[in-house]
């Protein structure tokens, strides 16, 4: 059985935006929300949430539940008030969260604690720091008794909760479901792990060529950023039963790994994820117009990219507008994919394409249209991909079409 999946709500919180449609039109204005952290010891300008995430939260999960956790249970809620969700639709609603660390926040003050340099809090630190949490808490919330499914797939790991849950109710396993990603590790523990990678941009300030800048010349790396982002899940005949309007479908969706090496991508395994979801989709490359790219400004990664791109497109990827939004807010991680999926989303719906900020040209071998610098308003765009490249050779791509 083979059905069709719609998204009919979406919640979010990004370092532009604390809902979906501020998010967007943040980017299409051309904001960033990449700036120095309230915190000094981050050391590096961060894509952070400003919004209070616990304020609707009981006393209690706001004192023992992880960031990361807070996070996804806010777009959760969001989600579930923007959909008009039932209580017994709740309960059949399924959940599937990726997050690429879980609670490092609550692990790194338990060690913290462990060696006497900060207070021990009275908080129980397994529940906070797995990975599930996140997806155990919606659940409860919803009173939901069917799955909750967590991915752990790095950079990939939201759009794989996205595409699992597409998986789940076009097969008929489920009617509904909320789908996303959500990360929250912007710590000084943190900072460090990832700048031994050397993967991390330039501060804007920074002269020349300051700030994630993906695509562009001069381009040093990413900004890290948090967020979250869950979308509401349905099949079309579930969604128009209940008066329900969708926003965009959810229609292909491809997978791979690239088999080679945990931290050099490959565009053989890209494309094929690429490949997977348009073949997937039934889309011929002349029907997509646009691509939300992973992008994440490093050097080597949108080469490989705009490689994979090509090799699956051809000729056609001449035409092809294709932007990343990680200038903007920085790389969520294992958010990164639900959010930018959210935003794909949006594209179709409002016929409108977020720019790659300060986008400077002259890599030779990055050299597709990437919506430089301003948005770009388009008219009949019918079908997006939304690509998702992670560490340990991971790769998934969902593709949607609107309605």
């Amino acid at each position: 059985m083979t059905r069709r999946v719609v998204i009919t709500a979406m919640g979010l919180a990004s370092p532009v935006g604390d809902t979906p449609d501020a998010c967007f039109d943040a980017l299409i204005a051309g904001a960033c929300g990449v700036m120095p952290h309230p915190d000094p010891a981050i050391g590096r300008d961060v894509g952070y949430v400003r919004g209070d995430m616990t304020a609707n939260l009981p006393g209690n999960q706001a004192i023992m539940l992880d960031r990361v956790s807070h996070l996804a249970l806010y777009a959760a809620k969001q989600a579930l008030e923007a959909g008009r969700l039932g209580t017994e639709q709740q309960a059949e609603c399924g959940v599937f969260v990726g997050t690429g660390i879980g609670g490092v926040s609550t692990l790194c003050d338990a060690v913290g604690a462990f060696h006497d340099k900060i207070l021990r809090r009275a908080q129980l630190v397994i529940p906070a720091v797995m990975p599930n949490a996140p997806a155990a808490h919606i659940a409860q919330h919803m009173t939901s008794t069917q799955e909750a499914q967590t991915y752990a797939t790095a950079c990939t790991a939201g759009a794989v909760a996205i595409g699992e849950a597409f998986r789940r109710i076009r097969d008929g396993y489920l009617d509904v479901a909320l789908a996303g990603g959500t990360e929250a590790m912007l710590r000084p523990e943190l900072m460090q792990a990832w700048g031994q990678l050397q993967v991390l941009c330039r501060d804007a300030s920074a002269e020349p060529y300051g700030g994630c800048r993906p695509f562009s010349k001069g381009r040093t790396g990413f900004a890290l950023g948090e967020g979250a982002a869950m979308l509401l899940l349905e099949t079309y005949e579930h969604a128009m039963a209940r008066g329900a309007t969708p926003i965009a479908e959810v229609c292909g969706y491809g997978v791979s790994n690239d088999g080679t090496h945990p931290l050099r991508p490959n565009p053989s395994g890209q494309a094929l994820a690429i490949a997977r979801a348009m073949q997937q989709a039934g889309l011929a490359p002349e029907d997509v117009g646009y691509i939300n790219a992973h992008a994440t400004g490093t050097l080597t990664g949108d080469r490989v990219e705009t490689a994979a791109i090509r090799q699956v497109f051809g000729q056609a990827a001449d035409r092809l507008a294709v932007s990343s939004i990680k200038g903007a807010i920085g790389h969520l991680i294992g958010a990164g994919g639900a959010v930018e999926t959210a935003v794909t989303a949006l594209a179709l719906q409002r016929q409108v394409l977020p720019p790659t900020l300060r986008f400077e040209g002259g890599d030779p071998q990055c050299d597709l249209d990437y919506v430089p610098n301003q948005a770009r308003r388009v008219e009949g765009l019918s079908a997006a991909l939304s690509n998702s490249f992670g560490m340990g050779g991971n790769n998934a791509v969902l593709a949607l079409r609107g309605v």
